[in-house]
């Protein structure tokens, strides 16, 4: 049956493919300024078709995933015992699978395969976990580089958009409680792919080419615009989570929950400790977003000084970006963002609180994170962060490795003949796992003038 609706989703796929082709060759044989009531009719029907056969493609999909459900029963009493699949209490619905769950589950199964007493091959460990899943199996392979899965990853069908699918919403499940992906979301996002280098053009702020107005029959003005190009090349991010064997061995029913706790904490301070600081660009790491920044001069200690500290904050960003400010947000830690919301007027009222629980300040969103500098208020152009990422994160697993524990400036273990780090700790000494992560990752703003900052503000 798996088999069967494998092959009905691969051949849905085909087929609409095949529809956009179809359409794409239609349009493209008129002329938009000459177009008959007939071409738009054939043009019309294409388009529902295309959405008829999606429709049946994502009904095909998530009639799998519902069958590819399961839970093993152990029926006794016969001489063998016999194992049910996709078996489930009576009346309670099947888990609903999201992309970018697949990538934890291939993460619990090559920590469940690491632990394993009987040293199963991690193909073992994903059939008696999850059944015959082909879903699960193609990211599954994609995450653990191997072959051992079907091959079917890079097919024209279901199952490579599926791998893409969720790693795409694995980035932004990654970092939930980080400023990287607010701002990417409002600034433009790139993947490496195959490309050492990602460049993309950008306006120069001067010279300009704004209009000017001339008499009648007067020469009018030519102008001409400089353009730059800002470039992003892979730069390697890696984090490490570590827990004892005994919680992976006795949590085997949330250890894809417990995988992704510890990954999505460590991921959002190890990205927001690197994307707020004032460090500049190296070959090893992005430029901080307060490089090169000055900060504004506190006003006072005063309701109304808090007010005018927000404005010089917004009249920075204005001059900095010569007006031309397109998706301004703030960034602040919640410890500030409470202070603004308590400050009081001289009424006794307090202005900004019902706004920022809405999310906003003077209409702007604030985005906040606990890795942010206390007391240190930022304003920038949302519209100017690009960010790049490497399609596939890579993952390892280990129990004999030797860490530093220490979150901001590891070190290495030792010097030839001194011990340099402190504390360290062995994971094979103490019986525990570590998981690592590494992915390529590269962040820029595309204009100067972009980020106005405020730092020791006195009135919080």
């Amino acid at each position: 049956m798996a088999t069967q609706i494998a092959q009905r989703i691969t051949d849905a796929q085909e087929r609409i493919t095949m529809l956009r082709d179809q359409l794409n060759e239609h349009i493209a044989s008129y002329d938009d300024s000459n177009v008959t009531d007939d071409q738009l009719a054939i043009a019309n029907e294409l388009n529902d078709r295309i959405e008829m056969a999606e429709k049946s493609h994502e009904t095909l999909v998530k009639a799998e995933q519902r069958l590819a459900q399961s839970t093993d029963i152990i029926v006794r009493g016969s001489e063998q015992p016999m194992t049910l699949r996709n078996a489930r209490p009576f009346a309670v619905a099947a888990q609903k699978v999201e992309p970018k769950d697949y990538v934890f589950r291939g993460l619990a199964i090559k920590v469940l395969a690491h632990c394993d007493e009987a040293k199963r091959p991690a193909v073992e460990i994903l059939k008696e976990r999850y059944g015959e899943d082909d879903a699960t199996k193609a990211v599954f392979d994609v995450v653990n580089k191997s072959v051992s899965a079907p091959a079917d990853t890079v097919t024209s069908g279901w199952a490579s958009q599926l791998v893409t699918t969720a790693f795409g919403e694995f980035f932004q499940a990654l970092m939930p409680n980080s400023m990287y992906p607010a701002l990417a979301a409002k600034g433009g996002s790139f993947t490496f792919g195959r490309n050492g280098t990602v460049t993309l053009p950008t306006r120069s702020a001067t010279p300009t080419i704004s209009g000017s107005f001339i008499a009648q029959g007067a020469p009018i003005p030519v102008k001409q615009g400089a353009f730059t190009s800002v470039s992003l090349t892979p730069k390697k991010m890696g984090v490490i989570s570590t827990f004892t064997r005994e919680i992976s061995l006795h949590s085997t029913p949330d250890i894809e929950a417990m995988i992704r706790e510890a990954i999505v904490e460590d991921t959002a301070v190890a990205i927001d400790t690197v994307l707020i600081d004032t460090n500049a660009a190296t070959t090893t790491r992005p430029a901080g977003l307060l490089n090169g920044i000055s900060t504004q001069t506190p006003a006072g200690t005063t309701f109304a000084n808090m007010v005018t500290d927000l404005k010089n904050l917004v009249g920075a960003l204005i001059t900095g970006t010569k007006g031309n400010v397109r998706a301004p947000v703030w960034l602040m830690q919640p410890g500030d963002k409470l202070a603004i919301a308590l400050m009081s007027n001289a009424n006794g009222e307090f202005p900004f609180k019902a706004e920022l629980a809405q999310g906003t300040l003077l209409g702007y969103p604030v985005i906040t994170s606990t890795t942010m500098t206390a007391d240190t208020i930022v304003l920038l152009d949302a519209a100017d962060f690009i960010t790049a990422t490497g399609d596939v994160p890579n993952f390892s697993v280990s129990d004999q490795a030797v860490l530093h524990m220490e979150d901001t400036s590891p070190l290495a273990i030792s010097t030839t003949t001194t011990a340099v780090a402190a504390p360290v700790r062995s994971l094979w000494q103490t019986d525990s796992i570590g998981i690592r992560m590494i992915m390529d990752i590269n962040w820029a703003m595309r204009r100067t003038g972009v980020v106005a900052l405020l730092t020791s503000p006195t009135w919080n």
